[in-house]
């Protein structure tokens, strides 16, 4: 009997015909004949369903700043979705427009885009599942000529249905999104900073002033009240490029000091710091994009996930160029690679001697430097999942890497924490992460001590005492 639904109305009958073959037997014989529906119904075990899979209520969303254009369809698992009906909505009223058309338990799907966060955090809130995947999820569905936001929506929830959850972007919680932008903010004013100072040593080089290095503002406007041939107008550029280099670096220095305090106060971004090379902004940096570390089930992974594997490139016989991945944020990617080159420089450990000896041996500097940068997201992987990590850096360095993050933070917070100085407040919150150390350390000592070594050399000891 046909069932009445406010969405798709009278649902159809689905016929299912079966081919009925019967064998005729020779006149006189006993055969017995049955039909081939009636073989496979026998072959076919009653544990398995025969009924298909439901259709699932799946929802294209193409999400603009205030207009929301959305996609109902019909999916199931296998099969493109079936369109349902288009809603043309706002941000405003996407609550209310939920509610009244969009049945509960319906999926949505959306691309990465500056409010998709908080639009999958507001879905939610009201009881629906939303994910967010890549920008370009869609790309070369629609052809040149018809493209409108009714069917990019439809293009969307198609591209999700053939790709599947392996091309989902992580949404993160608030707290994390604003370390992320906090995190641009500050790469933003480093290269503002930059572009000032290159356009400052550009107006002095074209008046044959000559700098070796670009100072401060209080040094430029010295050399610049210094300088009696620059004309009126020359002055003038250099001077508002000088503000502008004053502004964007008192933004840089206060981003910096905000991101020290949160450090300091973060286990996590503490516990990053311990990996030679991870200073505070490398720690602030990866853990803003990697927030839980146990969404990623190796290490493997997360190298993945920052564009830290080579590129695959072969075709028969033919093996192209590898290189790194492209993928994971460029700006963590260079703080890595720092990261790696000061490593590579003044590290000890043997990961690092290993590194010096690729190139010793002929290896591209830049690869080895990215092969150590890779060790380094293994060995942060294995200290965030708390396994005993050779790899650490010695414990007082690391304290005092957390020491100079906690000065950061004013002196009437960390008296409220219960601490005197920056100094005892690293002591007391390194403590716990290497006393796996000593206590290797204790033991090897006893150990030592009960040997035949030890105990001549106790004897000795005694004898020179009396």
């Amino acid at each position: 009997t046909p069932t009445e639904n406010h969405l798709l109305g009278v649902k159809p009958r689905i016929l299912v015909c079966f081919m009925q073959t019967r064998l005729l037997p020779a006149r006189g014989s006993s055969i017995q004949t049955t039909t081939m529906n009636e073989q496979r119904q026998a072959q076919i075990p009653e544990a398995l369903p025969q009924a298909p899979c439901p259709a699932l209520f799946l929802v294209g969303m193409d999400l603009h700043s205030e207009k929301v254009q959305l996609c109902l369809t019909s999916w199931q698992h296998g099969s493109d979705p079936v369109r349902v009906r288009s809603i043309t909505t706002t941000l405003a009223a996407l609550e209310s427009t939920y509610r009244r058309q969009i049945p509960a338990g319906a999926l949505t799907v959306m691309e990465a885009s500056g409010n998709a966060f908080a639009t999958v955090r507001r879905l939610e809130a009201i009881g629906y599942k939303a994910k967010v995947m890549p920008s370009d999820i869609a790309t070369g569905m629609a052809p040149p000529d018809r493209v409108n936001d009714a069917i990019d929506a439809y293009h969307i929830a198609v591209g999700y249905a053939r790709r599947g959850t392996r091309m989902e972007v992580w949404v993160p919680s608030p707290d994390y999104q604003d370390h992320r932008a906090l995190w641009h903010a500050y790469s933003n004013a480093v290269k503002d900073a930059t572009c000032q100072r290159n356009r400052i040593w550009g107006l002095f080089n074209a008046h044959g002033i000559a700098l070796r290095s670009v100072p401060g503002p209080k040094a430029l406007r010295q050399r610049l009240d210094e300088s009696p041939g620059l004309g009126d107008e020359a002055r003038l550029l250099i001077g508002l490029c000088i503000d502008h280099l004053e502004h964007d670096l008192k933004i840089k220095e206060t981003i910096r000091r905000q991101i020290g305090r949160i450090v300091a106060l973060t286990p996590a971004m503490r516990t990053a710091m311990s990996v030679m090379g991870i200073g505070r902004l490398g720690a602030f940096a990866l853990m803003a994009y990697i927030e839980d570390i146990r969404r990623f089930p190796t290490a493997k992974k997360l190298c993945s996930y920052f564009g830290f594997k080579p590129i695959l490139c072969e075709s028969g016989t033919d093996t192209g160029s590898k290189h790194l991945s492209k993928r994971g944020n460029a700006a963590v990617k260079a703080l890595m690679i720092e990261s790696a080159q000061s490593a590579m420089r003044y590290g000890r450990q043997p990961m690092h001697k290993w590194a010096r000896r690729l190139t010793a041996k002929g290896k591209a500097y830049n690869l080895s430097v990215s092969a150590l940068a890779r060790k380094m997201l293994v060995a942060l992987w294995h200290v965030l999942m708390g396994h005993p990590v050779p790899g650490c850096e010695a414990e007082m360095v690391h304290v005092r890497k957390v020491a100079l993050a906690a000065r950061c933070l004013e002196k009437g917070h960390l008296a409220r924490l219960g601490h005197a100085s920056a100094m005892a407040f690293a002591l007391a919150v390194t403590r716990d992460l290497y006393a796996h150390l000593r206590t290797m350390q204790a033991k090897e000592g006893e150990s030592a001590s009960e040997s035949p070594q030890g105990i001549q050399s106790k004897e000795k000891e005694s004898k020179i005492n009396s």
